[in-house]
């Protein structure tokens, strides 16, 4: 049983004590959940984009070479040797995957963003400045 409040201060602690139901607990650990997926993925974004660029720009270094000069191609752990034409197809197709596992990342990022905006707005309106969801 609590002690009546003794000061201003403390009728104004007592006030803000909100019960944490088991409702708001799961909220609040699919919070942290979403929370760190969202980093996650926003780690794996930047590294796509990344590759991306570097695909980019042995895309660029291939139409500075001769047309008659093999392209060496790394598959693996193994270089082989191809022709221009050939190693720009398959950067193209590389290229191609990962805007695609990116385009599929930021998506699932928007709905992380969503839903992590839906549970911060209620979290904050049953607590109010008792909780911080804030980075």
């Amino acid at each position: 049983m609590h002690a009546p409040p003794s000061s201003a201060h403390d009728l104004q602690w007592s006030n803000d004590d909100v019960e944490v139901r088991w409702e708001d607990q799961q909220k609040i650990n699919t919070f942290g959940r979403l929370n760190t997926r969202m980093h996650d993925l926003e780690d794996e974004i930047k590294e796509k984009l990344s590759t991306s660029e570097l695909l980019e720009d042995a895309a660029n270094e291939i139409i500075l070479a001769d047309d008659d000069e093999p392209i060496r191609y790394v598959f693996g752990e193994c270089y082989f040797e191809v022709s221009k034409d050939r190693a720009d197809e398959l950067l193209e197709g590389q290229k191609a995957a990962v805007d695609k596992e990116i385009d599929v990342l930021k998506k699932e990022l928007d709905g992380i963003n969503d839903t992590l905006a839906s549970l911060k707005k209620q979290l904050y309106a049953r607590f109010g400045n008792n909780i911080n969801l804030e980075e």
